[in-house]
Parts: C-alpha cells; sequence; structure tokens
C-alpha cells in the first residue's frame, strides 16, 4: 500500500487491515464497529466516509477512542471510584 493513499474502499480496507490472527477483517467486523461509531463516537462521518471508504487516518484515531471505551468497560469497579477521589 503506497503511504499516501488513505482512504480505501471497505474490501481495500479489509484487506489492509487484518484482524487478531492474520487474516482479513471480517464484514461483521468492520460493520460492527461502523454500528459502535455511530453510537458513541462524535466524529464517525470522517472515520466511514460517504460511499462506502475508510478514513485510514481516522479510523486510527477512531481504534484508540474505542480501545479506551473497552478498557474502561472492563475495568474494576473498585479502581474507578479509587481513580474519582
Amino acid at each position: 500500500m503506497s503511504p499516501y493513499r488513505y482512504q480505501l474502499t471497505n474490501e481495500e480496507f479489509r484487506e489492509e487491515w487484518h484482524g487478531k490472527d492474520g487474516d482479513p477483517m471480517s464484514k461483521s467486523t468492520l460493520w460492527r464497529r461502523k454500528s459502535w461509531a455511530q453510537d458513541h463516537y462524535p466524529q464517525w462521518r470522517k472515520v466511514f466516509l460517504y460511499g462506502g471508504r475508510i478514513d485510514l487516518r481516522e479510523y486510527q484515531k477512531f481504534q484508540t477512542f474505542y480501545s479506551e471505551k473497552q478498557y474502561e468497560a472492563h475495568q474494576d469497579p473498585h479502581l474507578k471510584y479509587l481513580e474519582e477521589m
């Protein structure tokens, strides 16, 4: 992939962005992430562009946001309480 190319179609993106096991990302995973972004990520339209393209730079920002939210959701409640103090 060219370092100057930062917008990919769904198919190209799934081929480039591998899952945990090294296989291409599945369609269902991509649609789950898009659905989650629509509900939680304020700038999801910058990630999932009109016409089915995906902006890689914005996806990386979204991925960071997603990871932080997943961490917070699975964090120990006692630790959350201590951080609030």
